[in-house]
């Protein structure tokens, strides 16, 4: 990790034994009372919001632009560029009042740059592939996937201050859905001077709390205060260094030694001996992220849905979770995590869960037997699964379980590294598979959508026309106690039927130095850093 700016060479040579990275005083830090540095995980692919995949780069640009909503520290949204919104009592169409806000250029932010940005994440050629998240406005499916004209968008500017959106279908989770970096306006004056050179350093306008100083590829991302926020006033740091750490040893030593304040991640296995040796730095919360197993079902043998339950049934969970991770992970026995709004999650379960290991292993056998698998059958599958993070520990567990049924149960494992996983599935080139699934809308909805047949993200191709009549008849409800009941309906159902079938709730994992103040561990990975201040900058005002 490199200084973001370099120091004259006769202090650098003089001092180095004094100092560390960024931990040391000069022109990286005129002010480190005001400065943090981060831990950002990975290199951002693009700063242009309307092109945002990963984490990682939404954490920058959450930095540099907000939406109508926003987020606040505990993950609860607040009002953004919007003050105020109203819903029609159908719940299909949402008005938005703007507050009087400017970009960092000094123009006003107006409605029609929402009717901009909208309109532009549903057309661009490389857009997002979030973007599936918004296809419940009024036919943003259709102009993404059919080319309908960009005009017949549900998005419209009703005067400079206020902005309608129309929906295919009730979504109270939109406020939250409006909160991510995605949805945020576009400066439409900027994009058309500069085409896609407009998010580059010298070119970007912004409206959030930052504005994009520097882009050192490969080495860092540095954000400065935007003066034009209209809550600049309130914002304590002036500058933010974001570093790609995708080592999260390195990076846990960064943050050891003072060179990095905050780094996202790290590694569960070492959360033991964090807490020893740096008490008060570590923070985990149980995170609205599983982890499940995809069965393809365009496959024989997971068409029989005893094979899919006897595999479900020998995972031991509780000791995945507990004993192998041991990072704040829950073994997970529904598909929707716990801590979703207001959804009561857990509430249905798999229905193995009361057995002990031993009788859902001797289960899983007779399930197996009673499909006509055997030794003169043998059961030979291959598990695809990331070389990510603590998978390559877990899988060879899960591969334990598996072969604990029987003799003649014979599971090779397969590890690709992430991009290779993903693309494996969503070619259906796989037996099946480990998955990763978090919320953007934190909502009940999007885990349950991963089996919806039709979905883009139903990568195992799970049909099964109960299961869609039941979430059908959620989304046209609005009442949020009928909706749930609705939901909880749905999830019994693919519970019973397992086109998937979880395994964990992963944990939100950060190392955060004491002396940042303003950070609040939370289950949607939230981190707001216009809330983020230090000791010594509090202690000087």
């Amino acid at each position: 990790m490199r200084l973001p700016h370099f120091a004259p060479r006769l202090l650098a040579a003089l001092l180095p034994v004094f100092w560390g990275l960024a931990a040391c005083k000069n022109a990286n830090e005129p002010d480190r009372a005001h400065t943090l540095q981060i831990g950002n995980f990975a290199e951002p692919g693009s700063l242009d919001h309307s092109k945002l995949d990963g984490s990682w780069e939404g954490r920058i640009a959450d930095g540099l632009f907000m939406g109508l909503t926003t987020n606040l520290a505990n993950g609860d949204v607040a009002p953004g560029m919007a003050t105020s919104w109203q819903t029609s009592p159908d719940g299909l169409t949402w008005t938005f009042a703007l507050r009087d806000a400017q970009w960092s250029d000094g123009k006003e932010v107006t409605a029609q740059d929402f009717v901009f940005a909208f309109q532009r994440l549903m057309s661009l050629a490389q857009a997002s592939t979030a973007r599936s998240n918004y296809f419940i406005i009024e036919n943003a499916e259709a102009i993404s996937s059919r080319g309908l004209p960009v005009e017949s968008l549900g998005v419209r500017a009703l005067t400079a201050k206020s902005l309608q959106i129309k929906l295919t279908r009730p979504a109270p989770y939109l406020p939250r859905l409006l909160s991510w970096t995605n949805a945020a306006p576009l400066p439409q004056h900027v994009v058309e001077k500069y085409g896609e050179a407009w998010s580059r350093p010298e070119n970007m306008v912004t409206n959030g709390p930052y504005l994009l100083a520097q882009w050192k590829a490969g080495d860092f991302v540095h954000l400065s205060k935007n003066p034009k926020f209209f809550g600049a006033a309130s914002v304590c740091l002036n500058d933010l260094y974001f570093y790609p750490t995708r080592d999260v040893i390195a990076a846990e030593r960064s943050v050891r030694s003072g060179k990095l304040d905050l780094s996202v991640d790290f590694s569960g296995s070492r959360l033991k001996e964090i807490n020893q040796n740096l008490p008060g730095y570590a923070h985990v919360s149980i995170g609205q992220r599983m982890s499940y197993i995809s069965f393809n079902m365009r496959l024989p043998v997971f068409q029989d849905l005893r094979v899919r339950q006897a595999l479900s049934m020998a995972i031991d969970r509780d000791f995945v979770a507990r004993q192998v991770l041991a990072d704040g992970s829950q073994p997970a026995y529904s598909i929707v995590p716990l801590g979703i709004g207001s959804y009561p999650g857990g509430s249905v379960t798999l229905a193995s869960k009361p057995l002990s290991q031993g009788e859902r292993v001797k289960r899983a056998r007779a399930l197996l037997e009673a499909a006509g698998y055997g030794p003169q059958k043998p059961l030979i599958l291959t598990f695809r699964h990331r070389n990510s993070g603590d998978v390559p520990k877990t899988a060879p567990v899960l591969q334990a379980n598996w072969q604990s049924i029987a003799p003649w149960v014979q599971i090779s494992l397969q590890g690709n590294d992430n991009a290779v996983h993903y693309a494996a599935l969503d070619q259906g080139d796989y037996q099946f598979a480990d998955a990763s699934w978090g919320t953007v809308t934190s909502d009940a909805i999007e885990h349950l959508d991963i089996l919806r047949g039709g979905s883009a993200n139903n990568v195992g191709a799970f049909k099964d026309p109960d299961y869609d009549r039941l979430l059908a008849k959620a989304d046209l409800i609005v009442d949020k106690n009928q909706r749930t009941k609705a939901l909880l309906a749905a999830e019994s159902r693919a519970l019973d039927q397992l086109g998937i079938t979880p395994v964990i709730f992963d944990s939100v994992r950060n190392l955060v130095n004491p002396r940042v103040t303003g950070y609040q561990i939370n289950s949607t990975g939230d981190m707001p850093f216009r809330l983020m201040c230090t000791k010594e900058a509090e202690a000087a005002r």
